[in-house]
C-alpha cells in the first residue's frame, strides 16, 4: 500500500484517468475529490464492510493490507529537523 502526504490543493493521479485531490479537512476527517470515469465503481470501505457483514462474510479476508511500520522516535526527530532546515533555506 502506498502512503502519501499531501497538502490541501494537491492531487495525485492513478493511471491516466483517475485524479484524486485533497481539498482540506480536520484532524479527524479528510476531504477528497475523486475524478474518474463512470466505468469505475468507487465505494467507501464502510459500505463494503456493511454489505459483507449483512451477507455474513468477512471483508478483511478478501482485502489484505499491511500495517505501516512505526518510525522510531529518534529517527522521527531527525526527519523533522531536516524538514525545518529545508524550510528555513527556502525562506
Amino acid at each position: 500500500m502506498l502512503n502519501l502526504t499531501v497538502k490541501p490543493g494537491e492531487y495525485f493521479m492513478i493511471g491516466d484517468e483517475i485524479k484524486v485531490a485533497f481539498v482540506g479537512g480536520t484532524a479527524n476527517n479528510a476531504r477528497i475529490l475523486i475524478d474518474a470515469p463512470r466505468k469505475y465503481n468507487i465505494v467507501r470501505g464502510k459500505v463494503l464492510e456493511r454489505a459483507a457483514a449483512d451477507r455474513g462474510e468477512n471483508v478483511s479476508g478478501k482485502h489484505e493490507f499491511y500495517p505501516e511500520v512505526p518510525i522510531p522516535a529518534e529517527r522521527l526527530k531527525q526527519i523533522i529537523a531536516k524538514q525545518k532546515k529545508q524550510k528555513e533555506r527556502k525562506e
